[in-house]
């Protein structure tokens, strides 16, 4: 089952609570409450209280305080949440040097949703990391759109390609802002990341931002050195990108679709956010 932007919120609501059962209307209710109460918040939709409960594995103070979060972050980070329009030049020339892929997966249910990053043009001069965040948020927001709660998502990073001067070109000030975002404030529940050919720069990047990671989110972060498909433990091989070992199309297909898929919503995008 996936939904589009028109889906009702009691239709959403029907199928979220077949999912997962323990989605009880109390505690919608009681979110609601507290949310209504913060006149600082903006209007916030029913469906995205639903998403903001299930990534909070349904305790209603924390998914309020991650909604909280959420809302204060985008408020900060404009250069990332303002202006979304994935067929914005912008956005056309992250598609031409960034391969940020939604894997097509014969989806059921509430099974976790699979994510993949590579490069399509390695050169550092044509990489733009603000935009290419910017990027990949607005493509989790057409998986939540689509697909509602699940599990988690898994995201797969292929670091062939990775040199120092792309680290040159990442905000340090902005990373950790977004490391923080990333941490505290997400509607759905990021479960594991995987970075495969991970050398010595990809070790480095980690590492600059180890810092910035709290809790158990270390555990989350697997790094695999070229040749290892130990990851494949954790990712479906038929269906991950071809590049990367799997038996699935190739990670440019994977991209050409997922983009054209964002670019089906830009009315949606061009409402929402602007």
């Amino acid at each position: 089952m996936t939904y589009a932007i028109e889906t009702t919120y009691e239709e959403f609501l029907k199928l979220e609570q077949e999912k997962y059962p323990e989605l009880n209307l109390e505690d919608i209710e009681a979110l609601k409450e507290l949310v209504d109460a913060n006149k600082n918040l903006p209007p916030v939709k029913d469906k995205e209280i639903v998403m903001f409960l299930h990534s909070a594995f349904f305790d209603v103070k924390k998914a309020y305080k991650t909604l909280v979060a959420n809302y204060k972050y985008r408020s900060e980070l404009t250069q990332i949440f303002s202006n979304t329009d994935p067929m914005s030049e912008e956005m056309k020339e992250v598609y031409e040097t960034m391969s940020l892929s939604i894997v097509t997966v014969p989806y059921k249910g509430k099974h976790e949703r699979y994510v993949y990053t590579q490069f399509k043009n390695e050169d550092p001069n044509v990489f733009n990391y603000v935009n290419s965040v910017k990027y990949f948020f607005m493509m989790m927001e057409v998986l939540i759109i689509q697909h509602g709660t699940f599990d988690g998502v898994i995201l797969t990073m292929n670091g062939k390609g990775l040199n120092w001067r792309h680290l040159t070109k990442i905000p340090m000030k902005l990373a950790k802002n977004l490391m923080g975002f990333v941490q505290e404030a997400l509607p759905v529940r990021l479960k594991e990341v995987h970075v495969i050919n991970a050398g010595s720069i990809s070790t480095m990047l980690f590492n600059l931002m180890k810092p910035f990671m709290w809790g158990n989110f270390l555990d989350r972060v697997t790094l695999y050195s070229e040749g290892s498909d130990e990851f494949f433990n954790h990712v479906p091989v038929e269906f991950m990108p071809e590049e990367m070992g799997g038996r699935g199309k190739s990670h440019m297909t994977y991209s050409e679709d997922t983009y054209n898929h964002m670019c089906s919503y830009r009315d949606w995008y061009t409402t929402k956010n602007n």
